[in-house]
């Protein structure tokens, strides 16, 4: 698929598109995972250079990547900081120091502390590496800016909350690899001892050819930030910013993501198609913006197999982060640390138990500095794109009521995230009059 200009396309161009999006993700689990490098130390093949690094996004998300790439190679330094508001830069410079008690290697004067929409620009092209942890909403835009300006990038999940976004995020994926960067995405599972070796176990055929599985991202929900006295409707919004689908892209997408992600992985495909249900039933306040509290999405893959995905977020019921998954000989459950494989008699095949692996957000930091000192491609981008559009597709088919076809949903032109935002902007989203929000509707709600 051309995915730089919205012209139409031929009949033959989408049908070779969606064969390129769905084919089997071998080329792309071979990019994420290096070979097996040591975790003690450095191994500075290429050089010794300090390595500048600049964080876009200093929230919590934000301030626990930059201590953990300080953490991975001894050669780096943060340099520059961006983010929309004073108080959450300076709250994460704190604690970033703190975590370093007063290094030398946190060094960002005031000169290089940018507050606003245009900061994050600034900051990036002061560093050689640079963490995009904002609100995954402007991710598209700030992947774009640092990939043309030849940064190697950490990006926290998904990487985009509209189709143009993920349209933009692959269409930089392909520079990045032309310019041999090193792009992570913080799908940090592709970097967890237990589901690697769960994925060997699929490899060795130990649980035959999967044709369905259940994943599941069921939890009591997350925080919630209340309107200020004097608070612009912009400034509400990016401050509650997990409640608006321009921000955030619901729940389906910036948590239960890592469990769709990984079916894709484990099958081998992208889905080509899904339809599912949702709503709000419990979290219901004018403080929940736009996104439902719970969505059930069936995928079909092009092999065939069929994953029933669930999310929710509703206090005191059942939780449950998992993925299992039924094969041909056999089945695979993982959670958590965990990993196991049984035959259809109730056998053990392979048990991993993984309470002392390494933490698998610091590996992928690791994974990432080893792969630039030694000239080595990391190209996490593509499958982030791919997997950030199968959540989409779901969000969809749960807001229209539809079955939503990937080839169709590819083509879509609806932008949640306007360009060149600035204080002055009207929030994308408008309340009513009396501070509700206009709540997707199955059956009316356009999505394509």
């Amino acid at each position: 698929m051309k995915i730089d200009d919205n012209s139409k396309k031929s009949t033959a161009n989408k049908k070779n598109s969606r064969r390129d999006f769905c084919k089997s993700s071998a080329l792309v689990t071979g990019a994420m995972i290096l070979p097996a490098m040591q975790m003690n130390a450095m191994v500075n093949v290429a050089n010794d250079k300090m390595l500048k690094i600049a964080l876009v996004g200093c929230g919590g998300r934000g301030t626990g990547a930059a201590i953990q790439a300080l953490k991975a190679d001894p050669n780096t330094e943060l340099v520059a900081m961006a983010d929309a508001f004073e108080d959450r830069l300076q709250g994460s410079l704190i604690n970033v120091k703190k975590a370093f008690d007063g290094s030398k290697r946190v060094n960002v004067p005031k000169e290089n502390q940018f507050v606003g929409f245009e900061g994050a620009e600034k900051a990036m092209a002061l560093a050689d590496v640079v963490i995009l942890a904002t609100p995954p909403g402007f991710r598209p835009q700030h992947f774009e800016f640092a990939v043309n300006a030849g940064k190697h990038v950490f990006m926290e999940k998904p990487v985009a909350t509209d189709v143009p976004g993920v349209r933009k995020v692959l269409a930089a994926a392909k520079v990045a690899k032309e310019k041999k960067l090193n792009v992570v995405v913080g799908l940090q599972r592709h970097y967890q001892d237990n589901y690697l070796a769960g994925l060997q176990q699929i490899k060795e055929n130990k649980i035959g050819k999967i044709v369905s599985g259940q994943v599941y991202w069921n939890s009591g929900g997350v925080w919630v930030r209340e309107r200020q006295p004097g608070q612009s409707e912009l400034e509400y919004q990016m401050r509650n910013w997990y409640y608006f689908n321009w921000l955030c892209g619901d729940h389906i997408l910036e948590q239960h993501i890592h469990n769709i992600d990984v079916a894709n992985w484990f099958i081998g495909e992208y889905p080509i198609s899904a339809q599912g249900m949702g709503g709000r039933q419990v979290r219901t306040g004018k403080d929940h913006g736009e996104i439902y509290d719970h969505h059930f999405v069936e995928y079909t893959y092009p092999s065939g197999a069929v994953i029933a995905s669930q999310c929710r977020h509703h206090p005191e019921t059942m939780s449950r982060v998992a993925e299992v998954f039924q094969g041909t000989k056999g089945t695979i459950e993982t959670y958590g640390d965990n990993t196991f494989v049984k035959d259809y008699e109730g056998g053990d095949i392979f048990t991993h138990r993984g309470k002392d692996d390494p933490n698998p957000y610091q590996v992928e930091h690791v994974k990432l500095f080893q792969s630039i000192r030694n000239k080595g491609v990391i190209s996490d981008a593509e499958n982030g794109a791919k997997s950030t559009m199968s959540a989409i597709i779901g969000r969809m088919a749960t807001y229209s009521g539809k079955i939503i076809k990937l080839e169709e949903a590819m083509e879509s032109n609806i932008v949640l995230v306007p360009d060149n935002l600035t204080w002055d902007s009207p929030a994308p989203v408008q309340p009513n009059a009396d501070g509700t929000y206009n709540i997707p509707t199955p059956g009316k709600t356009v999505v394509i």
